[in-house]
């Protein structure tokens, strides 16, 4: 027994051909007409069990074969339908045809529920049928090829079933112009060609599927490849696309991943010109308009309705969603479709796949099903990173910053005084701090704004997460928005990786920004937009960034009369003036300044490793009577001199105070001292002269070596003048 080897991937028996065509001879000897001579019927069989033999494309086999049976039978055209295994769709798998079909129904997939082919699938024999009288009984939405072919004036319809392993596979289709009268020899000779034609059919069709599994299996490895090896998501979706566009006729690829919030946390676009590669692209430049677009903002709701769009479906999805609308008028895009990537609590995702020109269907959607799991879980893995590396840069910016903080001298630990005035600012501390409105905080320089600014955040619902500061005055003009808002890589000359700002910093914190009305103009609109809306985007960027921060500034200048001067955006100045604080000079609260140069001479003698030292009654009220335009900063600094230079047992204040200015004299002719002037220097004098000598006693008023022996007055007398002067008991810190 002789088996001819056949390319499509099986075997045909020449000696089952041999048998078929005697018990055909002998059948046709038998009929008193023919319209097939025998020996044109056994070359016919001979040739076409040749032709599947040896012919190895399928295309070509069944237009060989076709051209050989029309030598036999009267036809002008041919088709080979195949059928589906569920019996519901039918798609053209060869045509040979003398007239030209509408594009609308070639090459297209169709259903047969409710068509006339429905009718004939368990057809066993050949059906003859005549168009004109089976057109009636369909309308042209059941049965637009009966209308189109009646149209073209065609007349007969031969079905031919096409068999294998007992299940209809397709069905054989002669088309002609003139209505064929076809005998019993006939219709056996074309049901046994059938028989060769189907087994040849169901061979080429497994190999078809066999050849598709395998590519597909390539393509699922080569994105596999390209999903965990290449680290750059553009590169990666970029491999991505190659490999999809070798099975699906695609043009442009989209990846959408919405956050609850409604934003785009990756919209991702991909398109390829003819004969080009893929590469990326941004609509929204092709089209003027930005992510925040009302109508880009619509298609978020796009991934959220999976499924093949094409024809009426499509023009439905231009209709609702204007950006499909307006990239299908601009790209051309004929078609799409939109698969589920995830639909998780905090975000989903969407693969969106679109093709110019063609009409992708349900088969390309079952291909891109295959790559939904690797690729879900890829940009799942990319996310997670990325938030992952978003957090780890956060922290180091954290942890550099409070490095910076801890080495940093701050001028004061914490809020030192009694005063009215500065009671009065720690009350509107305490209402403001619980809530999230934003400060201003309004003094002359040196005054402990900053220090005011960590109490309203030390008492704040946000005191467990980081206080940023921004000196807005010490900041280079060309540094300060990079520094606030941040940088992505190459955005700049200089921008080498990307750079969190001190607001991404603060995020679920608070920001101080000292010296606010310094901040150069072109700069305020910016930061209005993030204290408004909540939201930023780096140098360079594209992605609009939400940021949680609270707010508080800090400035030396009467921001009113910048606003005036056009130096400040008024609308910055009430956005940010919400809740002002004014914090009094040292001037003002003059009873809080021996406590505060007990703080400071505590606080410096402990980090210069020195003892502590008592502070003279005259140097206490030298520094009461003291105007301290630097404020309290400058009283630190004077207290942090004399710590340094004194050797004694008090602190010495002879070069830490600068003299305030000489006494006018007496005798000046320009200046002329009213007596109650005289008398208060005569007491100054005399309280001066008093505690200089109750100083040199260490503090004895009477008995030897006391400041009554050295004044050579009375003890008696010289405690009555001390009680009259209203001198106390000497500062200390005992």
């Amino acid at each position: 027994m002789l088996f001819v080897p056949n390319p499509l991937g099986f075997a045909l028996n020449s000696e089952i051909i041999r048998k078929f065509c005697t018990l055909y001879s002998e059948k046709i000897r038998t009929e008193a007409m023919t319209t097939t001579t025998l020996p044109e019927a056994l070359q016919l069989m001979q040739y076409i069990g040749d032709a599947i033999g040896t012919i190895r494309e399928p295309q070509e086999l069944f237009r060989t074969v076709t051209d050989k049976l029309r030598l036999i039978f009267s036809f002008d055209s041919a088709v080979i339908i195949t059928i589906d295994r569920d019996r519901r769709e039918a798609s053209v798998f060869f045509e040979m045809l003398r007239f030209e079909l509408p594009s609308h129904l070639r090459h297209q997939t169709r259903s047969i529920v409710g068509t006339w082919l429905e009718g004939h699938l368990d057809d066993r024999k050949i059906t003859i049928a005549t168009i004109v009288r089976d057109i009636p009984a369909f309308g042209k939405e059941d049965a637009p090829l009966l209308w189109t072919l009646h149209e073209l004036g065609m007349k007969q319809i031969v079905l031919s079933p096409l068999r294998s392993g007992g299940r209809l596979i397709g069905f054989l289709c002669f088309v002609s112009k003139e209505e064929v009268l076809w005998s019993d020899s006939d219709r056996s000779l074309l049901a046994g060609v059938s028989s060769l034609i189907a087994i040849a059919v169901s061979n080429a069709l497994a190999y078809e599927e066999l050849r598709q599994r395998e590519a597909e299996t390539a393509m699922q490895l080569a994105i596999n490849n390209a999903l965990f090896t290449i680290k750059e998501r553009s590169c990666m979706m970029l491999a991505v696309c190659e490999q999809i566009s070798k099975l699906i006729p695609c043009a442009f690829l989209g990846i959408r991943v919405v956050g609850d919030d409604g934003r785009f946390r990756i919209f991702d676009n991909f398109m390829r010109e003819p004969g080009q590669s893929f590469l990326p692209f941004s609509p929204f430049e092709y089209l003027d308009m930005s992510p925040d677009d009302p109508i880009a903002r619509e298609t978020v709701e796009v991934i959220s309705r999976p499924g093949v769009y094409s024809g009426e479906r499509f023009e439905e999805m231009c209709n609702q969603f204007r950006l499909v609308g307006m990239v299908r008028d601009r790209f051309g895009i004929s078609s799409s479709i939109v698969v589920r990537l995830w639909d998780l609590p905090g975000s989903r995702a969407g693969l969106i796949i679109s093709g110019i020109g063609v009409s992708l269907g349900e088969s390309e959607l079952a291909t891109v099903r295959l790559i939904v799991p690797q690729l879900a879980l890829a940009l799942q893995n990319y996310l997670a990173f990325d938030e992952i590396d978003r957090l780890r840069h956060k922290l180091e910016g954290e942890r550099t910053y409070l490095v910076e903080e801890i080495r940093e001298t701050h001028n004061f630990e914490e809020i030192v005084g009694q005063s009215a005035p500065l009671a009065e600012v720690l009350h509107r501390v305490s209402q403001v701090a619980p809530t999230d409105a934003t400060v201003l905080i309004e003094g002359e320089t040196g005054t402990g704004k900053e220090l005011i600014a960590r109490a309203i955040h030390n008492r704040s619902p946000r005191r467990e997460r980081v206080l940023v500061r921004v000196n807005c005055a010490t900041l280079p003009a060309a540094l300060i928005e990079s520094e606030l808002f941040g940088h992505e890589k190459g955005s700049f000359t200089g921008a080498v990786e990307r750079r969190i700002g001190k607001f991404e910093l603060a995020d679920g914190g608070t920001i101080f920004l000292d010296e606010i009305g310094e901040l150069p103009l072109e700069l305020q609109s910016k930061m209005l937009r993030v204290l408004q809306e909540r939201e930023l985007e780096r140098i360079g960027g594209r992605r609009v960034i939400p940021v949680d921060v609270r707010v508080i500034a800090a400035t030396n200048r009467d921001l009113g009369k910048e606003v005036d001067a056009g130096r400040f955006r008024q609308d910055l100045f009430f956005r940010l003036n919400s809740f002002p604080l004014s914090i009094p000079p040292l001037r003002d609260r003059r009873d809080d300044i021996p406590m505060l140069a007990l703080h400071f001479a505590r606080k410096f003698a402990r980090e210069f490793g020195k003892p502590m030292r008592f502070v003279r009654e005259s140097d206490m009220h030298e520094l009461m009577a003291r105007d301290w335009k630097g404020n309290i900063r400058e009283l630190s600094h004077c207290i942090e001199q004399s710590v340094i230079v004194s050797e004694s047992e008090t602190l010495d204040f002879s070069t830490a105070l600068p003299p305030r200015g000489k006494a006018t004299s007496l005798a000046a002719p320009s200046t002329l001292m009213t007596l109650a002037e005289f008398e208060e220097e005569i007491r100054g004098m005399e309280r001066r002269l008093i505690l200089d000598a109750l100083d040199r006693a260490k503090g004895r008023v009477s008995g030897e070596g006391g400041a009554a022996g050295q004044l050579r007055i009375n003890a008696k007398t010289l405690y009555s003048r001390i009680d009259k002067l209203g001198i106390r008991k000497r500062y200390g810190t005992g």
